[in-house]
C-alpha cells in the first residue's frame, strides 16, 4: 500500500538549497550524505536534494512555456505566498483554476508551484 510520495530536486549546493527550502518552505534535513538530502516537513512531506552536476532544471518544457514538474498543495496560500515574496524569491502570476497556484523559483532555477487545495465535492461533473 502506498502511504507517501516524494521527488527529487536537482541542486548545485545541497547545503545551501538546503537552508533555503527549510528557511522557504519550513522542510528540515533529516539525513544527509554526499549525494543527496532527505528533507522533510513536520507533516511528513518529503523532497529528496540531488547533486546536480549537469546543469539540470526538474521543470517540464512545453511550447508554451516551463511548466512545474511538481509543486506543494497547502493550507494557507497566502501566507505561504507572501513569505515567498518577503525573502524575495523570483515569483510568476496567481491564476485561480480548481484553486489559486503560482509558480516559483528556487536557487537553482527549479521552477515549482504552491496550490491551494480545492473540495472535489463542489466540482460539476
Amino acid at each position: 500500500m502506498i502511504k507517501s510520495s516524494y521527488v527529487y530536486i536537482p541542486v548545485t549546493d545541497l547545503e545551501e538549497a538546503a537552508g533555503w527550502y527549510e528557511n522557504n518552505l519550513g522542510f528540515k534535513v533529516r539525513y544527509k550524505d554526499a549525494l543527496y538530502y532527505d528533507m522533510r516537513t513536520d507533516n511528513d512531506v518529503k523532497i529528496m536534494l540531488i547533486a546536480n552536476e549537469n546543469g539540470i532544471n526538474s521543470q517540464m518544457k512545453y511550447s508554451s512555456g516551463f511548466q512545474p514538474a511538481y509543486g506543494f498543495c497547502v493550507s494557507d496560500f497566502d501566507v505561504i505566498r507572501k513569505k515567498l515574496v518577503d525573502n524575495g524569491v523570483k515569483l510568476g502570476k496567481i491564476f485561480d483554476y480548481f484553486g489559486r497556484s503560482c509558480s516559483f523559483f528556487d536557487l537553482d532555477d527549479n521552477k515549482i508551484e504552491i496550490w491551494e487545495d480545492y473540495d472535489y465535492n463542489k466540482l460539476k461533473p
